[in-house]
């Protein structure tokens, strides 16, 4: 803060070093005595000058060309376990801290016509400029030729660094904004693979674009490690795995409240809640497993069949072994009533000598109230989740989300998170937002309530819980409250999750409100931030990245003149003055004109780097 720098000032070092060029040739050809030692001194001087020449142009043609970082896998792997064992970091790209200095230099430059950010002369052949520029080229780079960003935000800091991204941070979960092809996808394909190289990390993608190249480079990197690779699929179901989204709960309560989440706010979705907690509750009574295609049946045809398969073994557990004789009885009671059938009377007989005497079962106490409530006023709230249960329980979808395990005709393999989780497995779900976005979301809201079902097991009953990484792409199709408690509560759990989104509107138009947006926001300690088009979460990046100060060079000159003076005498001043002024560390502005895979990273609050992500080859 002490001394300002002009960066952009003229290259006055480049005349200086023409000069002791000049002053140490001549010296040798003079013939004056100890011309030798001159000479020395002169080209020690245009070492140190050259030095600075050097420096400037380093600085300018970075700052005014464009380039993008190559990495081959094998270099990436290398530096990756280099870095974990060095500082426990994974490795995000090449860049630099940012500090007030390079706060102090993009305003600078943003007070700049963006014609006058010096580079090359503009009279010098273009196939000249750039041999010149790919002298200064950083290492493993390639030219980028798009024209998005501005390519001087990545080039005023000439000494790049590796980027840490400390392990310790990441149970503080992290989120990831940008843009669409800012390269989000890019940056978790570097995640990735450095996380399936670590052999006790846990893989979970959930994408709902499902990228070619994200799947592809996953897949490859499996293979290089040897670890099981999972891909749902919901566009290929002959390329997928079977999933089981309702396998894993602790309470009965959970499988109806995954279901009604994703229903509309409102009456019915408490009723159809109601009904379908009862139909659950009834299935694991008989001893079977609820799934998306029973609870289907049941809302489709009604629970008369599982109440009776439930009084059948209701009354022998509850020490009548003769109810068959006395349901008889009860028959031919009815019979002189029309419409009386054999689940009427078995009904009447759990009622009048088990219910009444609080002796019943809640089972089947919810089971009767289901079977006895008004047939069309059941038929009309059922029906607001019938949609939802044929989108999800029917065709090849129902096959991948409920699968039969009794189906020895289908070989494909049946997962659930559990399972996922303790084989080590990498799991990738490729939903298919983009033609079926209905399903999609609903199939990632499930899967996300079963992870965090998991979570809770793992919270409460592991000592040692796994390291589970979990990626979620375009989070805001697939938010919800059990995706709130994962970043809540998922430290606990070893959960390290990275949520990426283009703005923060996103959550809000998803969760109904601001409170909710910022409520999932607040649980995500780190932001990467990729080139934004909405100045919002700009800003609000911006202000968490805080603030500093800068320091503004005010020139101020005055002449004056008496009116009985000379036409040639006058009086004149000219002032400099430098004057500190608070400003944001980085510039909201900065953050919409990134070039493609290029970021600013804050990690829980302190340190806030530049960085570029590498493009993996190989």
């Amino acid at each position: 803060m002490r001394h300002y720098i002009n960066h952009f000032r003229p290259i006055f070092e480049f005349r200086a070093a023409i000069g002791w060029l000049l002053a140490a040739a001549y010296f040798p050809l003079n013939g004056m005595p100890n011309a030798g030692y001159y000479a020395a001194f002169c080209l020690t001087m245009l070492i140190i000058r050259s030095s600075q020449v050097w420096r400037a142009l380093q600085f300018r043609l970075a700052i005014s060309t464009k380039w993008l970082a190559v990495i081959p896998v094998e270099t990436l792997l290398a530096v990756s376990a280099r870095m974990r064992k060095a500082e426990d970091a994974m490795y995000l790209g090449t860049g630099f801290e940012w500090t007030q200095k390079h706060c102090q230099i993009a305003h600078d430059i943003l007070r700049m016509p963006s014609a006058e950010i010096p580079g090359l002369p503009r009279w010098l052949p273009r196939s000249v400029a750039e041999q010149v520029e790919r002298v200064f080229a950083p290492a493993g780079s390639i030219r980028d030729r798009t024209p998005q960003g501005k390519s001087w935000i990545h080039g005023m800091e000439p000494k790049k660094i590796q980027i840490p991204f400390h392990y310790k941070a990441m149970p503080g979960h992290t989120s990831v904004s940008g843009t669409t092809g800012s390269g989000k996808t890019r940056t978790y394909e570097v995640i990735s693979t450095q996380v399936i190289h670590n052999p006790n990390d846990v893989l979970i993608i959930i994408d709902p674009k499902n990228d070619a190249d994200w799947v592809a480079r996953v897949k490859r990197e499996c293979r290089r490690t040897g670890r099981k690779f999972l891909y749902w699929k919901q566009a290929a179901p002959s390329e997928s795995i079977r999933l089981n989204p309702l396998e894993n709960w602790s309470q009965p309560s959970e499988i109806p409240t995954r279901i009604a989440q994703l229903m509309e706010e409102g009456p019915f979705r408490q009723f159809a809640f109601l009904f379908i907690d009862r139909a659950v509750k009834g299935e694991l009574y008989v001893g079977d497993k609820p799934n998306l295609r029973s609870i289907l049946q049941y809302a489709q045809n009604g629970i008369n069949v599982l109440l009776e398969r439930g009084l059948q073994r209701f009354f022998p557990e509850a020490g009548n072994p003769d109810w068959e004789e006395e349901v008889v009885g009860y028959l031919q009671q009815a019979g002189q009533k029309p419409g009386g059938t054999r689940l009427d009377a078995m009904v009447r007989l759990y009622v009048e000598r088990f219910a009444n005497k609080g002796h019943g079962h809640e089972a089947i106490d919810g089971l009767i109230a289901t079977f006895q409530h008004d047939r069309d006023h059941y038929g009309r709230i059922i029906a607001s989740a019938l949609p939802l249960l044929q989108m999800l329980a029917t065709g090849e979808t129902g096959l991948m989300l409920a699968p039969k395990a009794d189906d020895f005709d289908d070989d494909r393999e049946i997962w659930d998170i559990d399972k996922v989780i303790k084989q080590k497995a990498v799991l990738y779900v490729g939903a298919d937002s983009l033609s079926n976005s209905m399903v999609a979301q609903a199939v990632m809201s499930l899967l996300l309530a079963d992870i965090a079902s998991v979570a809770g097991a793992i919270y409460n009953f592991y000592k040692s819980p796994p390291e589970i990484v979990l990626i979620v792409d375009e989070a805001a199709e697939a938010i919800n409250e059990q995706m709130l408690q994962i970043l809540n509560k998922g430290r606990g759990a070893g959960f390290k999750a990275f949520v990426a989104y283009q703005t923060r509107s996103d959550f809000t138009a998803k969760l109904g409100n601001v409170a909710k947006m910022q409520q999932v926001l607040g649980n995500l300690n780190n932001q990467l931030v990729l080139r934004l088009e909405d100045i919002d979460t700009a800003q609000w990046f911006c202000e968490k990245a805080g603030t500093t100060a800068i320091r503004n060079i005010v020139v101020s000159s005055s002449t004056s003149t008496g009116t009985e003076a000379h036409v040639g005498e006058f009086s004149g001043s000219v002032s400099r003055s430098l004057q500190l002024e608070k400003a944001p560390l980085i510039p909201h502005e900065l953050i919409m004109q990134l070039p493609n895979l290029q970021y600013f990273l804050r990690i829980s609050g302190g340190s806030v780097y530049q960085g570029r992500i590498p493009i993996i080859q190989g």
